[in-house]
């Protein structure tokens, strides 16, 4: 049996972020899989591409998720909204919005403006209609 080295250029991850497997990394280490098997004990391989497209469904439906929820939180910029938060409710208008990391909300509360989660909302509604609700 014949074992080559592996070069060191050979790699194709990606330097700025490893954690990801591209469809090149995955076909590359296919190659290399198949390539080093015992010929007499073969991979199934249509179990090895379900993992992988069920791993690459998955991180697309996260990404999705993600932006989402940044999109809604956009979206509830002026809105009056109410939520629970550290023990106390809430209601105010968001005038702010953080997208690092999860979406935060900025609601004014009074003279203060308060930082809360986008999931901590649990109503939402527009200043036209809280006026109308209020004088009829």
């Amino acid at each position: 049996m014949v074992v080559n080295a592996i070069a060191p250029n050979t790699t194709t991850a990606s330097s700025t972020n490893r954690a990801e497997l591209s469809a090149e990394d995955f076909w590359q280490l296919l190659l290399t899989h198949l390539q080093m098997q015992d010929p007499f004990q073969s991979t199934d391989m249509n179990a090895m591409l379900e993992q992988f497209v069920t791993i690459q469904a998955a991180r697309e439906m996260s990404r999705l998720s993600d932006a989402l929820q940044r999109v809604q939180a956009l979206l509830l910029l002026g809105r009056f909204v109410s939520a629970q938060w550290e023990g106390e409710e809430l209601s105010g208008t968001v005038v702010s919005v953080s997208l690092s990391g999860s979406p935060t909300l900025g609601i004014k509360v009074g003279e203060q403006t308060v930082a809360v989660p986008i999931n901590s909302i649990w109503a939402v509604a527009t200043e036209q209609a809280i006026n109308f609700s209020t004088q009829a």
